[in-house]
């Protein structure tokens, strides 16, 4: 039985198949592995070609799909055709570099459960990537973190390039959408440790790209699909609600200390948006986030800060926020404030997410 098990999904990659193959058997010389080709029904005839170097290339297995055209899917086709004890899944197009598959089942024999190829440590590097192309990447990998924190046990919870212990995906059903199927599975894997170890990722040299407009559309499907199953959308809603609350509190105080008490205004504002603020962050730490406070009082307080400093940020960009419509684009002041109202809440969302109560 192999030790080993590659999977590489492929769609059109007859230019690469050879040179795949050819740098793979280097790389792995000494390893007992097998690869498992899971064609989409390329017509440019990748299937047929494997086929006919299996002879060279005892190591292959080729699965050939017909009506099928998904990355994830392919996976977990070769997934279940494997005999190996680990399982790797990396692209046929030479993105990404065979020489390290050694060091990751190192990391793998070293106890890992989990390594990815990561092009975002120290040492990653991505070839010739336009600008743009960089920033999808990186906020593709900023809105994972910010909807799924499992995901973020990594650098790079979208790479390709990546291997596993089978017993991590044993038993779990996996139904990915796309192309990001480490993200399902770091999302639902059963795992301890994950670990990931630095590529260059090569540039495209033959062939054309698979990745089209509506697998964004996929991962945007795929993304929220496993938010909702993981309970993130509902932290959202209950963000929002706490938030529509602490609107009436700091109104009934305003009313409170000002309309009733005659308290100087300036100064029955700024205790009614503490005060606001401060009930914002009870109900976030009891309800909202109820399972991310670590325990402990000073820890309690920290939190308390975070969000207060969070808080003021947000009223800033919601005041900027109005300004700038009102002024440089004739906006009606209360249609700019719903507009500085969106963001403030985005930015307080995703920086207590990620940094308040940081999981």
């Amino acid at each position: 039985m192999p030790l080993l098990s590659i999977v590489v999904p492929t769609y059109n990659e007859a230019e690469n198949i050879p040179i795949l193959l050819e740098e793979v058997k280097k790389a792995l010389r000494e390893i007992n592995f097998e690869m498992i080709i899971v064609d989409d029904d390329s017509p440019d005839g990748t299937a047929e070609l494997a086929e006919k170097m299996r002879e060279e290339y005892p190591f292959l297995k080729i699965i050939r799909r017909k009506n099928e055209r998904d990355l994830a899917t392919a996976v977990i086709e070769g997934f279940k055709n494997s005999d190996g004890e680990i399982l790797a899944v990396m692209d046929a197009d030479l993105q990404h570099p065979p020489e390290k598959i050694v060091e990751m089942l190192d990391k793998i024999k070293e106890g890992a459960d989990i390594v990815v190829g990561s092009r975002y440590i120290p040492g990653g590097e991505i070839e010739r990537w336009s600008f743009k192309r960089k920033f999808y990447s990186k906020g593709a990998r900023a809105i994972a973190y910010l909807l799924l924190p499992k995901s973020r046990e990594v650098k790079d919870p979208l790479s390709g390039f990546f291997m596993l212990r089978r017993e991590v995906i044993e038993g779990v059903e996996l139904n990915p959408i796309g192309y990001k199927i480490l993200l399902e599975i770091l999302i639902k894997g059963r795992y301890k440790k994950a670990e990931e170890v630095p590529i260059i990722f090569r540039d495209r040299e033959r062939g054309e790209s698979s990745l089209v407009f509506n697998e964004y559309g996929k991962y945007t499907k795929h993304l929220l699909r496993l938010s909702w199953n993981e309970g993130e959308i509902l932290r959202f809603l209950k963000f929002g609600l706490v938030g529509i609350s602490g609107v009436f509190v700091n109104e009934g105080l305003l009313w409170l200390f000002w309309g009733t008490m005659g308290v100087y205004l300036a100064l029955a504002s700024a205790v009614s948006v503490e005060l606001s603020i401060l009930w914002n962050f009870i109900w976030n730490e009891v309800w909202t986030f109820h399972d991310r406070g670590k325990e402990g009082i000073t820890e309690f307080f920290k939190r308390m800060g975070k969000f207060n400093l969070v808080s003021g940020v947000g009223l800033l960009l919601n005041v900027a926020v109005l300004m700038l419509l009102h002024i440089s684009f004739g906006i009606y002041p209360l249609t700019a404030n719903i507009a500085g109202i969106a963001v403030a809440f985005i930015w307080n969302f995703a920086a207590n997410n990620l940094w308040t109560w940081f999981k």
